[in-house]
Formats: structure tokens, sequence, C-alpha cells
């Protein structure tokens, strides 16, 4: 839908009102609230608020909105705009390359996404629009990448923070965020900026440039734009001082009847059944199986290892050393080797670009005809999991393995052992002050890198028009296209990992056992014998024969979505309080995915990244009316409007639903406004949910027949058979403006989310652990194809995982807002104070209630939450020529587990943190600005966030704090310049 805009003064007054924070918008775009309300009443001044579809003069709207205009996005610099949608109270955890969230994942082309989350529903419940129009997908899953989208002319980003599907059709759920750009803008702007870390390992800097220029008499514009950003280093978690790997542990002192903890925190908590350079963790009294197992009748583990238990190998000799593990909770224990957790990303290398084209021309006032071609792309790099073989799925070395040291091979004699049992990371020739991508993916032994590349292409074609006696149309055309080519180096291909640890003596040379006899009929000749026993012993021709070769495992993903669209609206005149407001229109939409892999990926060869493959579409018919009627003016109170909209969409995959909301907005005396909204809106599952033919991730768990830990694949794919979700969202607000203080709003809403038939995957774990309690449909989903157990019986291959709708959500809190300027110094100064206080957050799935408001930890069942309390206070002088901000962001305090007391846990408490910036600018002229900022001046520190020992393998890898909620890289600088002419 197209935005005509006459001035930024209007433009900062009309979306302020919808919004109910005067001071704030105006603020925003650099006019004073005494300024906008003349601009605002230009004859033929025609504005979209995004809260709304009906876009007339003066229009005014009860759906909250918040402004974040262009002087904000330039004071605070910050390096993307997602990073500055993200700081506003209202949005949740939402990823991005400068947080942890997604930074160890190798899945669906996840890693490197610059997203929104608004009351933490989940990214794909909020819908994302370019200047009022859909974005395709940036990956199957639904989420949109904001990095890929032009940013150099965006004038203002709308987030409208309630159900907005009526409106806007499908995903905004809970709420809207809307890039809006200048399509009038005239003249060449450009900025060049550099940032980097206190500690100096993440430079960045962002370059970006704007032309636009009229011809014929201004009935035509051309406007090109583009912008690039780079940050080529990442941060590993050991470059940070803080990083203690505090984690949770048992409490060996702990009794059912005494007061200590059933869980306390410690230091260097890791893996208890794993090393480096390898640790004995069982043995075999007989001959191995033949897919290298052991019989459990035949497994020797615990005391009966004699003197080699707890013994792990160590340096290039492979000499045995005692593992220093203490407090041993399962796989986990505290004071243990920690090189595993180093690896983790508390930033990615990222960079991205973007291009901007739009021409439009105006033949008549009827007839407004413009084409804009956009193109965008992102490019990050990421190491997941290493290759670690624990439990189960630890390796067996038999006696004759040439790599054993001999004092081991003779008491493996001694005890009749045909073979001992390794857990392994397989980090081997990594070590503390070595880590890289590069060295990861050239001379380390399966651990994965990642290389995502990401391209959108897109254009809309738009004609627009006035129709005469305030009417007017607008119809565009759009097509969107995104392709994501993801690789995977240094991955392990299991069986050839499983063929090169067998090595034996042939002769003076040491070869795989697969090819020390002529006549063996699995034989590989391009097998290296692999050495596991101690560090640096990896060679090269073993790490390249045992990881994929560079290129080969990769995966695809084509996205393709068209929206044709039209929409009328106008005025219909008669009722004594002024004009009815009309909007309607129809949309036909698109979305077509397809994922290509390698051979080797559809075969499951590999320990991570087995990608699926698939083929899916829908089409989205759908039709919305909105109507505003003005029922008083100054009579009973000064103003009362009521809004409401309708929309019918019919989705080819599930059918008809209808979305709605009915809302009134009343000034009841001068400088005292109220609204409230009721709404239903919708999320249709996205392409993977549908779709999905099956993504395998190697995992363990116990067999429920032969009750032995067994290696599996957890198998997750898509259901065709999925309904839209659907949610009843009610909002109400209250905006002062008292005419006694000079230029002050505050405005206050109270929100309510109940989401039903919320689609969600049951994980492998817990389907297991229902069919072991008699759900005969769980049972179904596991599938027995292993060698044969001790019953005879083969064991545990496969757990099925899909998505249902099975879940509700529910949210409620209130979103607070105060501006005030006054004259001080010769200047303004500027109070801001944006809130958000969570009342609930909750998730009830399966007859379970999962509490998630202000519990943030991992061992949290639904899913980790969000603080309660969030509010950014902001103090801004400024002058003609020079500007100076201090800003906190406040985090409140949160727990780990809603459900722990203090029998559970020895301190259940995430204290709160506030971080100072500062923001600064100079207008050396009148076309040339120089700026700076600080984020997070005092350098804070990221507050714990541990995980209990029940988090298994999952802990070793996640750095113990939460960095989609706290800054995990400390105190940054930017410095920059702009010119504008």
């Amino acid at each position: 839908m197209a935005v005509n805009m006459v001035s930024r003064a209007a433009l900062a007054w009309a979306a302020l009102i919808a919004a109910g924070t005067i001071g704030t918008a105006a603020a925003a775009q650099g006019q004073t609230p005494e300024a906008a309300p003349a601009a605002a009443e230009e004859p033929g001044e025609t504005i979209v608020v995004t809260g709304s579809r009906i876009a007339v003069s003066g229009y005014t709207a009860p759906t909250p909105v918040t402004v974040v205009g262009e002087e904000l996005l330039m004071r605070d610099a910050r390096p993307t705009v997602g990073d500055a949608i993200r700081e506003l109270p209202a949005v949740g955890s939402s990823a991005s390359p400068n947080n942890t969230s997604g930074a160890g994942n190798i899945v669906a082309g996840i890693t490197g996404l610059d997203t929104v989350n608004l009351r933490n529903l989940g990214v794909t419940r909020t819908l994302v629009l370019f200047d009022g129009q859909r974005v395709v997908q940036s990956n199957v899953t639904g989420q949109v990448d904001i990095g890929t989208m032009p940013t150099a002319l965006v004038q203002r980003i709308d987030v409208v923070t309630a159900g907005a599907s009526a409106a806007w059709g499908s995903d905004a759920v809970s709420g809207v965020v809307n890039l809006v750009i200048n399509k009038k803008f005239d003249g060449f702007k450009a900025s060049a900026e550099v940032g980097d870390s206190y500690a100096f390992d993440r430079f960045n800097y962002r370059v970006q440039a704007a032309w636009g220029a009229g011809f014929d008499d201004d009935k035509g514009r051309i406007i090109v734009a583009g912008n690039w950003f780079d940050a080529p280093s990442n941060i590993f978690a050991n470059e940070r001082g803080w990083n203690r790997y505090r984690q949770l542990v048992n409490n060996p002192a702990f009794t059912p009847t005494n007061d200590q903890p059933r869980l306390i925190h410690a230091d260097n908590v890791n893996l208890s059944g794993a090393t480096t350079g390898g640790l004995i963790v069982g043995a075999c009294r007989a001959a191995l199986t033949a897919t290298n197992g052991c019989a459990s009748a035949n497994q020797v583990t615990g005391a009966g290892l004699g003197s080699l238990r707890n013994q792990q190998f160590i340096g290039s000799n492979g000499q045995l050393a005692p593992f220093g593990g203490t407090n041993i909770s399962g796989q986990v224990a505290s004071n243990a080797e920690t090189l595993q957790a180093e690896l983790n990303n508390l930033a990615i290398r990222y960079r991205t670009g973007s291009l901007f084209g739009l021409i439009k021309y105006d033949f008549a006032d009827w007839l407004k005809f413009s084409v804009q071609l956009n193109y965008g792309s992102t490019f990050s790099r990421n190491n997941s999991v290493p290759f670690i073989r624990i439990g189960a799925q630890a390796p067996f070395i038999r006696v004759d393995n040439p790599f054993l040291p001999q004092a081991v091979r003779d008491q493996m004699i001694a005890n009749n052992w045909t073979a001992i049992q390794v857990g392994t990371t397989n980090i081997n020739n990594i070590t503390s002050d070595t880590l890289s991508y590069d060295n990861f993916a050239t001379n380390a032994l399966g651990v994965p890198v990642a290389t995502t590349d990401r391209q959108l292409w897109r254009g809309v074609a738009t004609v627009e028009g006035d129709l005469g006696n305030g009417w007017s149309y607008s119809a565009y055309y759009q097509r969107g296209d995104v392709r994501v080519f993801q690789t995977t180096e240094s991955n392990a291909i299991i069986a050839n990992y499983n063929r090169a640890i067998d090595a034996v003596q042939v002769g003076s040379n040491i070869v795989c056992r697969v090819n020390a006899d002529a006549s063996t009929t699995n034989d590989d000749p391009n097998c290296r014998p692999l050495n596991i026993i101690g560090t640096g012993v990896a060679s090269q021709d073993a790490i390249r024969y045992v990881n994929v070769t560079p290129g080969s495992n990769f995966q695809r993903q084509l996205l393709r979505q068209t929206v044709t669209a039209a929409t009328v609206q106008g005025r219909l005149p008669g009722l004594p309080a002024g004009d009815i407001a009309l909007a309607f229109g129809g949309e036909y939409r698109t979305e077509n995915g397809n994922i290509i892999n390698d051979p080797g990926a559809q075969a499951r060869i590999y320990s991570v990244a087995n990608f699926p493959s698939f083929v899916g579409n829908y089409n989205v018919k759908e039709g919305f009316l909105e109507v505003d009627v003005p029922l008083l003016k100054d009579s009973v109170v000064r103003s009362l409007n009521v809004n409401g909209a309708v929309r019918y969409t019919d989705y080819s995959t599930s059918g008809g639903v209808t979305t709605w909301k009915v809302g009134f907005l009343s000034d009841l005396v001068d400088g005292l406004r109220v609204r409230a909204t009721l709404s239903r809106d919708i999320r249709a599952p996205n392409l993977n949910e549908l779709f999905s033919t099956g993504l395998s991730t190697l995992s363990s768990a116990v067999d429920p027949n032969d009750n032995v830990n067994v290696s599996i694949f957890s198998f997750a794919s898509g259901n065709a058979a999925l309904q839209p979700e659907k949610a009843r969202t009610f909002t109400a607000g209250v905006v002062l403006q008292p005419a006694f203080i000079d230029r002050f709003s505050l405005s206050v809403d109270y929100y309510s989310i109940n989401l039903s038939d919320a689609i969600v995957q049951v994980g492998a774990n817990e389907v297991l652990t229902r069919c072991n309690a008699g759900e005969a449909s769980f049972c179904s989903q596991l599938v027995f194809g292993g060698s044969p157990g001790s019953q005879g019986q083969p064991l545990l291959s496969q757990i099925n995982v899909f998505p249902n709708n099975i879940a509700r959500l529910k949210t409620s809190g209130i979103d607070y807002q105060l501006d005030w300027t006054v004259p001080a110094l010769g200047g303004n100064l500027n109070f801001r104070v944006l809130g958000n206080y969570i009342f609930q957050l909750q998730q009830q799935q399966l007859g379970s209630i999962f509490n998630l408001a202000g519990a943030i930890g991992p061992d949290n069942l639904g899913g980790s939450g969000f603080p309660k309390a969030r509010a950014t206070g902001s103090v801004t002088w400024s002058d003609d020529s020079v500007s100076l901000t201090a800003q906190t962001r406040f985090i409140g305090a949160a727990k780990l587990n809603s459900a722990w007391g203090p029998k559970d846990v020895d301190d259940n408490k995430v204290p709160a943190i506030a971080y100072l910036d500062l923001r600064g600018s100079w207008q050396a002229t009148k076309w040339l600005q120089f700026f700076g900022t600080v984020d997070n001046l005092l350098n804070q520190a990221p507050p714990n966030v541990a995980a209990g020992p029940t988090q298994g393998q999952t802990s070793y890898y996640f750095t113990p704090i939460s960095g989609i909620i706290y800054d995990a890289i400390g105190r940054q600088y930017r410095l920059g310049a702009r010119v504008n002419f």
C-alpha cells in the first residue's frame, strides 16, 4: 500500500497520534509537538498508520503503535536496524548475529538471521512488512531477515504491539514491524562508521548512501540507495574473562529430609563422559557386535574398570592421567575440561548488503505508477557442536589397536577385555589458543563449520491514484525470491569415523582393519587410521578421510512469494460527528519452498547437517473491510470513534478462517484519551511445518524394552494436516497530555493475548517418556531397527517427531511510555521512558502448564521465558548543532526456573542489570555531521544463567548466560560521519 508524505512533521504527528505518544514521535522526527498539528492539516495529505489499513488525513487509531523515527535511528547508530528494534521493551528474545541465538546451529539456514520477536511469542508470530507490504520469508521456517532489507532510506519503524491480522493478515498475532521508507527523498546523503568492542575483537564497519531526484517537472522521481555492513571476526566464549562455565551439578550433601538443596552452582562444569584426549568409560569382555557395540551382559563399567576407572589419555603419547572432574552428575561434572565449551560463539562472522531502486511517474492524479527493485544479501560463518562421542555413542577401541599405550593393553589382556570404551570430544588437534573457523575446517576432526549465503531478490510494481470525492486506490504486484546456500565443512562421516578408529598393525604399518586383509569384503582403500588416544595426534590424512570433502555437504533453499493486492479507501459523509472512513481490498498470495541437499545428507551419513529435502507450496486468497465510525464529537465527550475490521482468508492447505477487530478511541476531555481493542488473529503454519520430509539428528536414548542406552536418530518432519493458530487479543490504554504541562505525554496500555491451537513439536525425550508412561499414541513414533538386544528384539533406532496444534500460549502485561521536553541551557532537554512489565507468559501443552514469565533458565519445560520487567530511559539535550544523550537499559530480576524452590537449587535468582549508554553528535556544517556512541559504558558482564545436569549433552556447548537477553560482548564503541546535500 502506498504512502504519500507531504512533510516529515505531518508524518510524525499522524504516527504519533496512532501511538498515543505525541512527544515521542515528534521528538523522534526532530519536530516540536507545537509544529506538528499545523503541518498535519495540509490539504491532500494521506498517511498510512501501520495500526490500520485506513489512511486519511488526521485519522487516529485505537491500536497501540510505537514509533522509532529516523532521528532516533541516527542518534543510536546501532550496527543494524534490527538492533534498534530489539531495544524496545515490547520485544522479546530475538536472534541476531550479535547475540548467541542460533550461533551454534547448522539447521534450516537460521544462523545469521536478524529477527524481531514481539511479546516473546515467537519470531514467526510477528509480521514484518517493508513499507506496508509483505516480504518473502528468509528460510523455510517462516522467519524474515531484516538484514536483507534495504535500510538506507528507512525514515521510521512502526511497531504495532497488538494483534493486527484483520488489517494485515496472517502472522500478525503479537504485532507488526513495518519499515517505512522515504519515497520522496530528494538529494544525496551518505554515512560511514566504524565500531569495535573494548577488547578490540569485534571490529565492524558500515557505509550507506542514497540519491534521489525528480524529473519532468517533478512528475517523475528516481531513487537509488545501498548499504553495506561487515563484522569480519567472531568472538568465542573463552575470550571473555567473566566466563567461568558456571553450571548446576548435583549436591552430594542433599537428602530429601535435610536442609540442603538438590542442585548447587559450580565452576568449570563440563562433560563427565568425554575429554579431548579420550576418557575410559567402559570395557567389553567379549567380541564386539557387528555394529561395533557390546552386548549389555558383557559390558564393564564403574568399579569394574579397576585402576582404569576415571582415567583419561593426555599428550602426544596418550599417557594416562586422572580425570579431574568432581561432583559427577550424569553426563556433566565440575572442575572438568572446558575446551569444547570454549568453542561457543558469542558473536559470529557476519556481513550484509543491500541495493534499492525506485522509479515512479505521475501520469495524472488518478494514475501514478512506480516500480521498486531491491536486492539484499547476508553472509555468515559459524561453528557448531563438535562430533562428541559420549554415553552409548562412545566408541570401542580394540585390544590390538596399535595406538593404545602398552600399559593399558596389558591391563586389558589381564582382565580378558576385548576392547575399552572411550568417551571423546574428537577436538584433538585444537587448543584454547588456536580457536578459529579456518583451523576447525582444516585441522580439526568433526568441528562443523557452516557458511550460509542468503540472497533476496524482490520487485514491486504499484499503481495508485485519486478517484475523487475523498476516495483513492492502490494496487500492486510483488514477487520476492530468497536463495539460501549453506555448506558445512569439517563434518564427520560417521561410517568413515568408525572404520578409521579401528586400526591394526600390519608389519611396520598401521592401517584400518578393513584393509588389513585383502579378502575382507568391506575394505575401503581410502581409509586412513585415526588416533583418538591423546591430544594433537590425529593425522591430516585421517582427518581428510573422516571429514566431508569441502563443498559436498550442502543445502540449497529456494523460496518464492508472489502477492497481488488492491485497496480502496475513502470517506462516506452523513454522520453528525464526521465522515465514516472506509477501506476495503483483496489479496492473492502464493508461497513456494524447495530444499535441495546432497546425497550424503539424504542418506544421513553425517554427524550433523543431515538436511531434509522437500518441495511445498500453498496459496492464500483473502479480502478485508475496515471502517472507522465517528459517533460523538464535542458533546458528552470531545470525541468517540469506533473502529472495526474483518478479513476472510482461504488457505489452499487448510481452508477458510475469519479474523476481526473492534476498537474504540475517545478523547474524554482535553489531554485525556482512552482506547481499547478486541481482535481475533491467526498464524498459518509455515512451509517447514507443513512439508518438511525430515531432519535427522544423531542422539541417544534408553531402549524401552532392554533398558540400555542406544545410539538413535531423532527424525523431525512436517505435518500437512496442521491448521492455523488462533489468538484472541485485548488491549486497553490511556494517554495523558495535560495542557498545564507543556510537551508532556504519558501512555499506559494493558494487553492480553490468548493463543489456541498453537503449533509445537514434542521433543524426542518427551515422546519416549510418554510412551513409557503408557500413552500408546506416542509409542507409534518409536522405530525399532537396531541390532538385537538381550531379548532378541531389534533395539530402538529412531524417534519420530512432528508439529501439532496441541498447545496454548498466554501472555499479558502493560506497556508504558513517557516523553517530556523542556527548554534548558539554550536548547531542549528531552526525557523519554519506554517500559514493559509481563504479568503472564504461559504455555499449556498435553495437560502440563509451564509458567515462563520471569523464568529464563534452560531447565524450564516449555522453553525459556523472559524477565518480567524491562525499560529504557534516556535524557537528551540538543540545540541546532549538538546532541548529547545518556541512556539506561534496565532488565529486571528473574529466576532460573519458576517451579524451583529452596530445596531444588542453592540460588534460583538471576539479578537485575542496567546498562549505561552514551550518544553524541555535532553538526559541523549544514551538510556534515560527526557522531559517536558507547554501549554498555560500564562493561557490565552478563549474569549467570546456569543449566542443570538433566540438560545432559546440551549444557556443554551452551555458555551459561542468555545472550539473547543480555549483552555478551561488553562495551562497544562507534564513530562515524554523515553528509547530506
